[in-house]
């Protein structure tokens, strides 16, 4: 091979003759003898010597076994003769060279003698001057067939290691003791973006991140201790524009192997990998997040044998039962009897469409406790361990249910109220009329006439319907309260004999009345008609065998949790309330009866008991507390009402008030407004009859014309509060734009709690409440014009 050690021969003497034929020869007798006697018996190589002609001068052993014949069949004949074809000596390698006086060497395909073929490497070198007289050619050969071969396999095996390391999209990557890289393949290049000679002989340390790099140095320590293992390591590697690629690397210790002489190892992206690995702890965290730390609860069950499959805390600790012991459980376990076909029709449904999501309302579920909820359900369908399986989420609704409930009850007794609240408006306004002037009539009536005696029975029966007006507007709220700070267990004592007196001789009532309590913001004579409808109530439920019914007062701390199941107490705060309880050991209620008790048009006595407790419901509204009622049949019933307490002082009991018999004076000019012809018909006659002078008007456009009219001679207004076009609150505002010093009494069938405020900045001069006799008209407008 080029660059390898040459064999120099000196110039040579005289050559002997030719040796004898058996190609021995003779013994050396000088250097050069001695050097040609080693050639000659050289048996690797083929040393022979040739003239300008090609004819040979010298043939060695060696050339003898490289080429066939023998030395003395070789001496003295032409070189291109030894083999057939015979050939000119221009035919021989190098011979162009020698001529040229060139050294030639090469490795090129030769022939034996026998017609086998095979490589030999050739040196032919140029000699000035020899034994022979004339230049003379040295031509050194050898057999280089079996190294060639080698070669040749050698390339082919590189070849092969480079086609594999060119087509893995592994790295395959040799690293020295050191650290630096002996070999990378070519998945380097893509991989990492560097060309493969940038890399060679740098510390692989130079591109891994700095916070991964203790411990791939760790691994490499562990592959250097021990050659035998596999060492496995995960790092981040600096690609050729800056990022980091999240890389897995095997290794294995080569050092001994003298082939190698470093660590092997094979390296891949695995930055999908990570991101994959990523991706799925993010899915168990929003799994964890979404299942097992969801606030409802959610279980998975086979959808072929119901089983539960999975459930979360929440579903745990919501039905009572372990996890163990929920796994055990199926869907049906869950379900009462009752509801079973409902479950059964659901998953065949289910089964039929596995692949759609279902909804279902209206289901119960039973607690390990015993207690039943109402639920809604969602189901999902999913894959549970190849299974077809079905996601459950649970709501909880048997709190919103009863809620909706109760909204619904609020809602109707409200609407009740609203409807009771406009009748007892027309009607308090047809009764204005017959009052009105049944108290005129009187007057004119001698006593003990049959005509007198028939107007007092008229007199009698209005005030019973407007009794019954009133309850109607205390059902609505809207009735006539005057309101006081008072201590409920001195008022209830206060009036217990009244209570005694209501009480058939079998019912014995008691009183346990705590002492100190707090007062509360009461209307008396309202509180009066509570107490004593309920204690009628619960002494009628006790019937005509011995009972008991108890009254008893106290102060509660009351929670949202109590107030949910009261009515009317949707908004009020959690506090201490004042409570007053009326409980009989009567006959008690069912639930049905108990879910009407509050409605004006439903009662359990015979027809035309009035209102009852939908007045009781509507003065508790009106006093801005609630209601709560226990009941069972055959047990009693516990009616219980809380009052919020307030911190003014109780007043001191007020002397009553002599009754005023004064009327306004003659030729005053009183306008009277009001929608209802009868009320209007009914005060014109009471004031003409007192000499007063009267203007009408149906509604409020009417009165500003009057004003325009008359100006300056209307003294006061009768104004009613509910009018159509414009209602009193507008023709007030009117006319305290037009005439500031205009005297207005407000008329109202409502409350004067609830009307006065709404005139607050209007400047009333007096309330007159609706239906009025004819002695309250006067003594109202004489209060007016007095002041």
């Amino acid at each position: 091979m080029p660059g390898r050690g040459r064999l120099t021969i000196p110039a040579l003497p005289e050559l002997p003759p030719p040796a004898p034929s058996t190609g021995s020869a003779a013994p050396p007798t000088s250097l050069a003898d001695a050097l040609l006697h080693a050639l000659q018996e050289d048996p690797a190589h083929a040393v022979v010597l040739l003239d300008e002609a090609g004819v040979v001068l010298f043939w060695n052993d060696g050339a003898q076994h490289l080429y066939g014949p023998a030395t003395a069949a070789m001496l003295g004949r032409p070189l291109p003769a030894r083999l057939p074809p015979a050939a000119e000596p221009a035919a021989l390698p190098g011979w162009a060279a020698f001529l040229a006086r060139q050294p030639f060497e090469a490795a090129s395909p030769d022939r034996h003698a026998d017609g086998r073929t095979f490589w030999s490497h050739t040196r032919l070198r140029y000699l000035p001057g020899a034994s022979t007289g004339g230049p003379a050619a040295l031509l050194n050969a050898r057999d280089v067939g079996p190294r060639i071969q080698a070669e040749e396999a050698l390339r082919a095996s590189e070849a092969r290691l480079r086609a594999i390391t060119a087509l893995s999209p592994d790295i395959i990557s040799i690293i020295g003791a050191d650290g630096g890289l002996i070999f990378n393949s070519e998945a380097a290049s893509r991989i990492h973006g560097y060309d493969p000679s940038e890399m060679l002989g740098r510390s692989t340390m130079d591109y891994i991140h700095p916070d991964d790099r203790a411990g791939v140095q760790s691994a490499m320590a562990r592959a250097l201790a021990e050659p035998a293992q596999i060492i496995t390591a995960r790092y981040r590697y600096r690609h050729a524009d800056g990022n980091y690629t999240w890389m897995e690397a095997v290794a294995r210790n080569e050092l001994g192997n003298a082939h190698v002489q470093g660590l092997v190892t094979i390296s891949r992206d695995v930055t999908a990998q990570i991101a994959a690995e990523q991706a799925l702890r993010d899915s168990e965290a929003r799994y964890r997040l979404l299942f097992a730390a969801n606030p409802h609860p959610m279980f998975v069950y086979d959808l072929e044998t119901l089983r539960f499959l999975e459930v979360n805390e929440t579903a745990v600790a919501k039905y009572g039962y372990s996890r163990t012991e929920f796994l055990a459980l199926t869907a049906r376990d869950l379900r009462p009897p009752e509801e079973m076909p409902d479950l059964l029709r659901h998953i065949e449904e289910t089964r039929r469409a596995p692949h759609t999501v279902h909804c279902a309302a209206g289901c119960h579920h039973r607690l390990r406790c015993g207690t039943v909820i109402e639920v809604e359900l969602t189901t999902h369908p999913l894959v549970w361990e190849g299974r077809p399986a079905r996601l459950a989420l649970v709501h909880d609704v048997t709190d919103r249910r009863r809620l909706e409930q109760k909204l619904r009850e609020t809602q109707r007794l409200e609407s009740l109220g609203v409807l009771a609240g406009g009748i007892a408006h027309d009607f308090n306004n047809l009764l204005t009329g017959i009052i009105g002037s049944a108290s005129l009539l009187r007057d004119d009536l001698p006593g003990g006439t049959a005509g007198a005696e028939s107007l007092q029975l008229i007199e009698e029966t209005a005030h019973r319907a407007a009794e019954l007006c009133r309850q109607m507007l205390a059902y609505s709220g809207k009735g006539r309260f005057v309101i006081r700070p008072l201590e409920l267990g001195q008022f209830v004592r206060s009036t217990a004999e009244l209570l005694r007196h209501t009480l058939g001789r079998n019912c014995r009532l008691t009183l346990a009345l705590a002492e100190g309590l707090p007062p509360i913001q009461a209307d008396t004579a309202q509180l009066q008609q509570v107490v004593m409808n309920l204690v009628i109530n619960a002494a009628e439920a006790v019937g005509s065998g011995e009972g008991v019914v108890r009254v008893s007062t106290s102060l509660k701390q009351v929670d949202r949790n109590y107030l949910a199941a009261a009515y009317l107490a949707p908004d009020l705060p959690a506090q201490d309330y004042v409570c007053l309880e009326v409980a009989d050991s009567g006959c008690g209620m069912s639930p049905e009866t108990q879910s009407k008790i509050f409605d004006p048009f439903f009662t359990t006595k015979f027809t035309g008991r009035g209102l009852g407790l939908a007045a009781v419901l509507g003065i508790v509204r009106a006093h801005r507390g609630a209601i709560r009622v226990t009941s069972t049949p055959g047990l009693g019933t516990t009616f219980t009402l809380l009052f919020p307490t307030t911190t003014e002082a109780l007043p001191a009991a007020p002397a009553p008030a002599p009754r005023s018999t004064t009327s306004p004076r003659p030729s005053r000019t009183i306008l009277i407004v009001d929608d209802e012809a009868t009320v209007r018909a009914a005060a014109k006659l009471i004031l003409t009859r007192h000499g007063c002078s009267v203007l009408l008007a149906s509604d409020g456009a009417e009165v500003l014309e009057l004003f325009h009219k008359h100006p300056g001679a209307v003294d006061c207004v009768l104004l009613d509060l509910s009018m159509p076009r414009l209602d009193g609150r507008a023709v007030l505002r009117e006319l305290r734009n037009q005439v500031p010093t205009a005297r207005v009494v407000l008329m109202s069938g409502f409350d004067e709690r609830e009307a006065l405020p709404q005139f607050a900045e209007l400047g009333l001069n007096g309330f007159l409440q609706k239906p009025f006799t004819a002695e309250a008209l006067l003594a109202r407008l004489a209060a007016v014009f007095d002041t």
